[in-house]
């Protein structure tokens, strides 16, 4: 009897596992997207620094172009440059060989103290800078 209940208990246990492991499939690599090299034309143009939680002096140039990104942190351009559009923002980042090699730059449209504002987010850092 005794014999019974844990060769039951084991084929339960098995069955249980090898169920659980076909639901819980394993991960596949990303398939790469396509890089776009155009930032739209709504984020483009002259920003400073308004207010930011880095260590960031008030004014700091930001140039967003076309095709370049410019700012205190180094300069995006050309075949370097990658841009993530959304509906409501738009992720730059490096690119290489049509590839993102680094993390993304979060731009979003907003408004800050009465002015139309940009917010760049980046890893846990937020800046807004103003037209």
């Amino acid at each position: 009897m005794m014999f019974r209940q844990k060769m039951i208990t084991t084929l339960a246990v098995a069955a249980v596992s090898l169920g659980v492991g076909t639901l819980m499939a394993q991960p596949q690599p990303a398939v790469a997207k396509e890089t776009k090299t155009q930032i739209p034309q709504a984020y483009r143009g002259h920003w400073r620094l308004a207010h930011c939680n880095w260590d960031l002096k008030k004014g700091t140039q930001l140039t967003i172009t076309a095709t370049a990104f410019k700012s205190r942190f180094g300069t995006y351009q050309g075949d370097q440059l990658g841009v993530d559009v959304a509906a409501h923002a738009v992720g730059i980042y490096q690119a290489a060989n049509g590839m993102q090699v680094s993390p993304e730059n979060i731009l979003q449209r907003t408004h800050y103290n009465h002015h139309v504002a940009l917010k760049w987010t980046y890893n846990t850092g937020t800046a807004y800078y103003i037209k």
